[in-house]
C-alpha cells in the first residue's frame, strides 16, 4: 500500500512520460525539422522516429537532433542550478527532462558507431578512413554519457538526502532506484507503442524507437552515484511525490497524441 510518505508511481509514470516526450520532440521536430527549414529544405513527413525532407541538405541536419537535445539537456540542469527551491514534483521533472535529453545526445553517436546507422553516421559520412570516425564517436559517448550521470548527481541529492519523518537514510538509495526505473521503464514503453504505428513498420521499435528510449539507462543506475547523506544546510530534502491530477492527465494527453498522431506521422507536403 502506497502511503503519503512514499513516491506516487502513477505520478512518476506521467513524468517519465513527459520528459521522454520532450526529449523525443526536440530531437526530431526541434532538432531535424528546424535545421532542415534552417538550411533551406522542406520537410515532408515527421514521426516518432525520423524526419522526411527534401530539397537542400547538410549534415548539420543529422547533427542538430543530438545538438538541440544537448542543449535542452543542459538548459534544464541550468534552471534548475538558478531555482533550487522548487516544488519535487517540478524539480523531478526537470530532472528527466535533463536526464533523457542528455543521454539521448551522448548515446546516440555510440548507437550510430557501432551499427553504422542513423544520425551520427550520416554527419561522418565520406570521411576517411571511417573506422577512426566511428571509433571516435563510441569514445566521445562514453565520455560524455559519464560526464552526464555526474552532472545530475547534484540535482538528485535532495532526493537522496535525509529528512526526518520523510526518507529514513537507509531507504534513501532505495527512493533513488524507484524514481529513476519507473519513469525509464515507462518511456521505453511510450517508445515503442508509437514505433509500432510507424508507416515503415514495426521493425522501427528495434531500430529507432527502444534505443532512444533505452539511451537513458544510466538514469537507472544513479542510485550507485547519489548515495544516501544527512541534508547540508544549504540543501533541502525533496518531500515525497504526492499523487498530482494535473501532471497525470496532462501526461495521458499528451501520450495519445504522441502516440496516434505523431507514431503515424505528420505529412506536410
Amino acid at each position: 500500500m502506497r502511503t503519503a510518505s512514499t513516491d506516487d508511481r502513477l505520478t512518476l509514470v506521467a513524468l517519465g512520460v513527459l520528459a521522454f516526450v520532450i526529449a523525443n520532440v526536440s530531437h526530431e521536430a526541434v532538432g531535424h525539422g528546424l535545421a532542415t527549414l534552417a538550411v533551406g529544405g522542406k520537410v515532408d513527413f515527421i514521426t516518432t522516429c525520423y524526419v522526411d525532407s527534401s530539397g537542400k541538405y547538410s549534415k548539420w541536419i543529422p547533427a542538430a537532433g543530438g545538438l538541440t537535445n544537448l542543449a535542452v539537456g543542459l538548459g534544464s540542469l541550468a534552471f534548475l542550478r538558478l531555482r533550487p527551491h522548487l516544488r519535487p514534483i517540478l524539480r523531478y521533472f526537470l530532472i528527466l527532462v535533463a536526464a533523457f535529453n542528455l543521454f539521448f545526445a551522448v548515446g546516440y553517436p555510440a548507437y550510430s558507431g557501432v551499427a553504422q546507422f542513423g544520425d551520427w553516421s550520416a554527419v561522418i559520412s565520406g570521411l576517411n578512413p571511417s573506422w577512426i570516425w566511428r571509433v571516435l564517436l563510441v569514445a566521445v559517448a562514453v565520455a560524455g554519457y559519464y560526464a552526464s550521470m555526474r552532472l545530475l548527481i547534484e540535482p538528485m541529492a535532495p532526493f537522496a538526502a535525509a529528512a526526518a519523518d520523510e526518507v529514513a537514510m537507509p531507504s534513501a538509495q532505495g527512493r533513488i532506484r524507484e524514481i529513476t526505473l519507473i519513469p525509464y521503464i515507462a518511456s521505453m514503453l511510450v517508445a515503442c507503442l508509437a514505433a509500432s504505428l510507424n508507416p515503415r513498420g514495426p521493425m522501427q521499435i528495434l531500430t529507432s524507437g527502444l534505443p532512444a528510449a533505452a539511451a537513458a539507462f544510466g538514469l537507472t543506475q544513479m542510485d550507485n552515484l547519489v548515495t544516501p547523506r544527512p541534508a547540508r544546510p544549504s540543501q533541502i530534502s525533496m518531500k515525497p511525490i504526492q499523487r498530482s491530477a494535473p501532471w497525470i492527465v496532462t501526461a495521458a494527453i499528451v501520450l495519445t497524441v504522441f502516440v496516434l498522431v505523431l507514431g503515424r506521422g505528420v505529412r506536410f507536403s
